[in-house]
């Protein structure tokens, strides 16, 4: 078996979830220049490390449980 960044990049191109999460205020700004860099990598077919996308899985569970705090 081939790892590949293609889950990831389809998820990303598909939901565009990596420029919503960019453009909401309630993530630091530090998280969202990081999430933009991730998506350059990706974008650059780079692989990304098991740390980065950890950190980026985390900004993301972290933004739904606030959301699911706010709109409950």
């Amino acid at each position: 078996m081939t790892y590949s960044n293609a889950v990831a990049a389809a998820y990303i191109a598909t939901n565009g979830v990596i420029d919503k999460l960019v453009l909401e205020t309630n993530i630091p700004g530090t998280h969202r220049t990081f999430l933009i860099n991730w998506k350059a990598k990706l974008a650059a077919n780079k692989s990304t490390t098991k740390s980065d996308d950890r950190r980026m899985l985390n900004i993301q569970s972290v933004w739904m449980i606030q959301r699911h705090k706010i709109t409950a």
